[in-house]
């Protein structure tokens, strides 16, 4: 089976980006703690922490927002099921 019916279209960069964002921050988190948080307070350590975090959660969502749009059923397309039919229809 080739790999191009495997992957939809365009699927490649994505996870390029993530992988690469992924282990950025990672390489970003330890370069900060081993090099920059002695000369801060542990508030301030935190705070750079959360916005390492805060940039990974906006690449990915700028990066995935599309796909997840994309992905959306039309008007008129497909079939709308409610969230109990979905779980009793996996219960039986």
């Amino acid at each position: 089976m080739s790999s191009d019916l495997m992957r939809p279209e365009g699927m490649g960069w994505r996870i390029s980006v993530s992988i690469v964002t992924f282990f950025g921050s990672v390489v970003s988190m330890i370069l900060w703690l081993f090099f920059y948080a002695g000369s801060l307070n542990a508030y301030q350590n935190v705070a750079v922490s959360g916005l390492i975090f805060l940039a990974f959660l906006a690449v990915m969502g700028a990066t995935w927002a599309s796909r997840g749009i994309y992905q959306m059923p039309r008007p008129g397309e497909g079939h709308s099921i409610s969230a109990s039919e979905l779980y009793f229809e996996g219960a039986s």
